[in-house]
């Protein structure tokens, strides 16, 4: 009995020395994390102390960048951020302190002076409280300089950042391939208009170029039943889509129902099968602007927009492609009239005219 005893406390003293181990493990971790914002305070300090007596000049350097560069051995992007932050924090002397004090890490604080300003810095500092730098990137997503917290995130301005390491041989494919696309719309892609073209290759099924598609919008966005406002859903994500990018989407796309209603709904297109037939031969499989090639990821476009009394006769359909059909919506183009010979093309700097 007393052996055994002996042993269930040479037991606990094990653990409890193990976790003490463990305890004092994790804080010098965080003191590290504290250190690294203190460091990182000083070196903004003297970054902009740097830049503002013109100090790389006497080391023969044009700009600071290329000093910081060449000299502290950092990345083009990571010298401009560094750059850009402390000069932010100049006019964000709260921001500062708690960077000083190792209460904000690096990450934070470069999030928070895209959006802090002298005016609402408190706010945001407060509003970040107990998030982690993830959280707070998602925060202050969708804002623009000047923003409160609480305001609402403009989707149209959301980007987010998609990163390729590659061979030298497959950067040469990827090169030929955007040189491609841009041939085939006749101008120079975005970035968001290339990525979706090439993703919309992959996840669209082929199909013989004279066959009727499936409505384009297959895709999952949910509608706010009370603001109106809507989500795309991806994999473990909800991002805020545009106003125009919904509309865009509500011309042609395929109801699942409501998501509430415990009762299976069968999917319904929004243009009934045989008049989207219709309209697609009757437009030759492909996209009606003059003078446009695409015969491929087409969509079908109400000329009267629905929410205006538009409905889904022939005459007020017309096939686009993709690329149109946005840029239509986003208000780089437009078209009116009647399906398929009364339409009349113009842009925003030269106006359609009868």
């Amino acid at each position: 009995m007393f052996e055994g005893g002996v042993v269930e406390i040479h037991c606990e003293l094990a653990a409890q020395q193990a976790e003490a181990g463990l305890q004092e493990l994790h804080a010098k971790l965080k003191g590290i994390g504290v250190d690294r914002g203190k460091l990182d305070a000083l070196e903004l300090e003297l970054l902009f102390d740097a830049e503002d007596t013109r100090m790389f000049r006497r080391f023969g350097y044009p700009t600071m960048q290329a000093y910081m560069v060449a000299e502290l051995e950092c990345t083009m992007h990571t010298a401009n951020e560094k750059l850009r932050v402390a000069r932010e924090l100049l006019d964000l002397p709260s921001m500062m302190d708690e960077l000083r004090d190792g209460k904000l890490n690096w990450t934070k604080v470069r999030e928070l002076t895209r959006v802090a300003t002298e005016e609402t810095e408190d706010e945001w500092l407060d509003a970040i409280k107990g998030k982690t730098s993830t959280e707070v990137q998602q925060l202050v997503k969708g804002h623009k300089k000047g923003a409160r917290p609480g305001d609402r995130p403009d989707p149209t301005i959301v980007k987010e950042w998609i990163g390729l390491e590659v061979t030298p041989q497959i950067a040469a494919m990827w090169r030929q391939v955007r040189i491609a696309l841009d041939d085939e719309a006749g101008r120079h892609l975005t970035d968001d208009e290339l990525a979706e073209q090439i993703c919309k290759r992959v996840l669209t099924p082929e199909a013989p170029v004279d066959a009727p598609s499936k409505p384009a919008f297959q895709i999952a966005i949910s509608t706010c039943r009370t603001c109106k406002h809507a989500q795309q859903i991806g994999p473990g994500v909800e991002n805020e889509i545009s106003e125009s990018a919904l509309e865009r989407a509500l011309c042609d796309a395929v109801f699942v129902g409501d998501l509430e209603d415990e009762e299976p709904t069968r999917a319904k297109s929004i243009i009934p099968y045989p008049t989207r037939r219709k309209v697609l031969i009757r437009d030759r499989f492909a996209c009606a602007v003059p003078g446009c090639t695409s015969k491929r990821f087409l969509e079908v476009h109400h000329i009267k927009p629905r929410a205006a009394g538009g409905g889904h006769e022939p005459w007020n359909l017309l096939v686009l492609c993709d690329c149109h059909h946005k840029g239509l919506h986003d208000g780089v183009i437009t078209i009116r009239g009647r399906a398929p010979d009364q339409l009349v093309f113009g842009t925003p700097l030269r106006p359609a005219r009868d």
